[in-house]
């Protein structure tokens, strides 16, 4: 079963573009990680919010993810063009009689 993650953040209004061009820069290797299935990065018209949706096999892979970006100091660049820390929540994905919708 797999988990989505959906990660919102308020970004600084001089942020946007960094932000941006840091995506485009490490998206990439997040694509190439263990357990990804997919990302979409959404903003918000007329405001600074911006939400990632992701899938990944396990939350044990997000995680094991999010410590590898920790530790490399990307965290640290995107929080960078955060107003404060982001929103991450964490939704299973749910089986109908076996079928995934």
């Amino acid at each position: 079963m797999s988990i989505t993650v959906i990660l919102e953040a308020d970004v600084k209004p001089e942020g946007k573009s960094q932000l941006l061009t840091l995506l485009a820069k490490y998206l990439p290797e997040t694509r190439k990680y263990t357990g990804f299935i997919s990302i979409s990065i959404h903003s918000e018209q007329d405001t600074n919010q911006v939400v990632f949706y992701e899938e990944w096999q396990s939350i044990n892979d997000y995680h094991a993810y999010l410590d590898w970006r920790t530790e490399t100091g990307v965290m640290n660049e995107l929080a960078a063009t955060f107003n404060s820390p982001p929103v991450i929540r964490y939704f299973n994905t749910e089986e109908f009689n076996g079928i995934s919708n």
